[in-house]
């Protein structure tokens, strides 16, 4: 979501705009919403009815998340394009940024090597999910 907040005023350039979705409650998604500087609207979806019905379930991480993917829409609801990535390959920002321009659509994957503080962004998540299940 990063690399889309350090691209969100080229894609708005180019006619579109960012929306991303999480499958935190609205508090915690307004704190990392914040937290990571998102100018762009993070819904919700605690029930994960988009993400099953868009087959971006993975049930193995942290009692059921979304798998990363990038859709874009058009004006006429269709699909334009998606990719439904991996945690560590994931498509590149700047393709989809050219082919919001009118270019072709992305076809490759890029390795995602996390930061230090994105692990320990992890790790935390983690802790705080076991901890819930305890509760």
């Amino acid at each position: 979501m990063t690399e889309y907040a350090r691209h969100h005023a080229a894609i708005r350039a180019a006619g579109a705009d960012v929306v991303a979705l999480s499958v935190d409650a609205p508090a915690a998604s307004e704190a990392m919403r914040a937290q990571l500087g998102l100018e762009f609207p993070l819904l919700c979806d605690t029930e994960r009815t988009v993400v099953r019905a868009w087959d971006l379930y993975n049930a193995r991480e942290r009692g059921g998340i979304a798998v990363p993917a990038v859709f874009v829409v058009g004006p006429d609801r269709c699909i334009g394009y998606r990719s439904i990535d991996a945690t560590a390959a994931r498509v590149r920002t700047d393709d989809v940024l050219a082919f919001l321009r009118g270019g072709a659509a992305p076809n490759g994957r890029t390795m995602v090597l996390p930061r230090l503080i994105d692990w320990i962004r992890a790790i935390g998540n983690t802790l705080r999910g076991d901890e819930s299940k305890s509760n």
